[in-house]
């Protein structure tokens, strides 16, 4: 049985953005609350995106929200879990402040997602620590827990079976070969989606999601 990949449209700071990413079936959508990131929104900003997928887009069309955290403080992370509506949390698995698993702002293994940064050739073996049902397999750059543009060798992830999304240097021209190679359960992007750092082109947007929904492979 055929499937398409998932896609992850991260950084979405505007309801026009947003807006795009729902008319091209993005299945999720990023919302960044990292303080160094150029995506960083306030939580005015996230309500308002969040509002508007919940008064505007019926259900069967509405994309998860996915809540961004890296090197946060649990008193940061704490009122925005409890105050704003969201799908997933996603916290990168290296990162020392993120709460640990006995903290309920870690979430339950299925509505957390752990951003792990490749360094070298992975199996499900050597990922077996990461205890989330779906996970990121991102590039590796210190002090950045993702976004970055960089991509690795996708050759690294080749014997991964778990479902994870391909993250790191994807674009609109890429993303076609790189579902083909690593046949990733799905993408997710931020730059390779934008004009200038946190500034999304919609046309990329467009693009982006086009090109990786055409691509299909055999679920087995």
């Amino acid at each position: 049985m055929s499937q398409t990949p998932k896609v992850k449209i991260c950084g979405i700071r505007k309801v026009d953005d947003l807006k795009v990413c729902v008319e091209e079936g993005a299945d999720l959508i990023g919302i960044n609350f990292v303080s160094s990131s150029p995506r960083l929104v306030s939580p005015k900003e996230a309500e308002i995106l969040i509002t508007y997928l919940y008064t505007s887009i019926p259900s069967f069309l509405r994309p998860k929200i996915v809540f961004l955290f890296y090197k946060s403080s649990t008193q940061y992370i704490e009122p925005l879990l409890k105050n704003l509506t969201h799908d997933y949390v996603q916290y990168v698995s290296d990162d020392s402040l993120a709460p640990g698993e006995t903290s309920p702002l870690y979430q339950t293994r299925d509505s957390r997602i752990l951003s792990y940064r490749v360094r070298g050739k992975v199996n499900d073996d050597s990922l077996h620590f990461l205890n989330s049902d779906l996970l990121i397999l991102d590039s590796y750059k210190s002090n950045a827990g993702g976004g970055t543009g960089e991509s690795f060798p996708w050759e690294q992830v080749s014997e991964v079976r778990r479902p994870y999304l391909l993250a790191g240097g994807l674009t609109p021209e890429n993303v076609a070969k790189a579902l083909s190679q690593t046949k990733a359960y799905g993408v997710d992007v931020a730059s390779g989606v934008e004009s200038s750092p946190g500034n999304k082109d919609q046309e990329l947007i467009r693009n982006f999601i086009r090109n990786a929904k055409q691509f299909s492979y055999n679920g087995n």
